[in-house]
């Protein structure tokens, strides 16, 4: 890398600090290009994004922001991984490093909180934004049913006591 590009990766990391919510940083020693293809691939379908980064850069790109901290996990063979919806990144991230042992998940930044892993985990059982939003509409259109139940059951039993009657 020439001193161009070096300037240009720096200024990508500070970027992508700057504009996610949650950056994630990870181990990826031993993956296939197979395997790091499908998790591009699938951290591209939700929404999210994966960088290889390298150590010294990255450290360089977070000397000069608000989430320097995160620099402490750039050792070894790194990446990032960073979106704006922490549910689903993290989800994506904890399921994937369960089937496969060679990603580890070392930590990350939210909101310019250091994430632990234990954090991290407990941010993937959260429901999704879509999750959220399927419950709140049961949850709104439950009542309205209810009330429709309510409003035809009355003439239901008129009907029933009707046909008592008529079939004395």
């Amino acid at each position: 890398m020439n001193r161009d590009q070096k300037e240009i990766f720096i200024k990508n990391i500070k970027t992508i600090v700057d504009e996610n919510s949650l950056v994630l940083v990870f181990h990826y020693r031993g993956m296939s290009m197979n395997e790091m293809t499908d998790l591009r691939v699938q951290s591209f379908n939700n929404g999210c994004n994966i960088k290889v980064t390298n150590n010294r850069l990255a450290r360089l790109a977070l000397k000069d922001t608000n989430k320097v901290d995160l620099s402490d996990f750039f050792n070894g063979p790194t990446a990032i991984a960073y979106s704006n919806d922490p549910v689903s990144l993290t989800k994506l991230l904890v399921e994937f490093s369960k089937n496969n042992n060679n990603l580890v998940v070392l930590g990350g930044i939210m909101d310019n909180e250091i994430l632990s892993v234990e954090k991290i985990e407990i941010l993937s059982k959260l429901p999704t934004l879509e999750e959220i939003r399927a419950k709140l509409i049961g949850l709104i259109s439950t009542p309205a049913q209810k009330i429709v139940s309510l409003l035809t059951a009355p003439s239901g039993d008129l009907a029933r006591v009707v046909k008592a009657y008529s079939s004395k």
